[in-house]
């Protein structure tokens, strides 16, 4: 080893050592920086499902709101759906009785929450699904402050699907 050593000039002795500490450090700083890029798109994929998920959720109750037209037209359908809870009390039976598994489905967004209004905009029918995507949020922007908010609200933070239909 002295004798290679003894051969190098005085000035480069060490210096691939360097070299291969630089390209190391180097090496991992893209390596972190890939994996934080895995996470975002991660964060956006899941939150894009949600996003499909409440336009899939929206068109359902339209369609049972279409398959039971007379209590549609009668604002039997009008309330706060609320995932885990059962159909609100202002809703008429018919209603109730065709959105149970609709309600187990709302649950699957977090906090999901859906507005049935057809008197706002009437003849059209406003269905808003609602839910809590402040993960995606704050994943694009760590300074993000958390809102709370009250069920059903469209804040910051929450993500929110509306269909208009007549």
């Amino acid at each position: 080893m002295r004798i290679a050593n003894a051969a190098l000039p005085r000035h480069a002795r060490g210096l691939t050592l360097i070299e291969v500490l630089v390209t190391m450090v180097l090496l991992g700083v893209g390596l972190l920086g890939l994996a934080g890029l895995q996470l975002r798109g991660m964060q956006v994929n899941q939150g894009s499902t949600f996003r499909s998920q409440a336009a899939i959720l929206a068109e359902d109750m339209a369609d049972r709101m279409r398959t039971d037209a007379a209590t549609a037209a009668a604002h039997g359908y009008d309330a706060q759906w609320q995932s885990g809870a059962p159909a609100p009390s202002t809703v008429a039976a018919s209603a109730a009785a065709l959105t149970t598994d609709w309600l187990f489905r709302l649950g699957t967004l977090p906090s999901g929450c859906a507005v049935v209004d057809t008197t706002a905009a009437a003849p059209a029918t406003k269905i808003t699904i609602t839910w809590d995507d402040t993960r995606a949020i704050r994943s694009a922007n760590p300074l993000a402050a958390t809102l709370a908010t009250t069920p059903c609200t469209v804040a910051t933070g929450n993500g929110s699907y509306v269909l208009m239909t007549e």
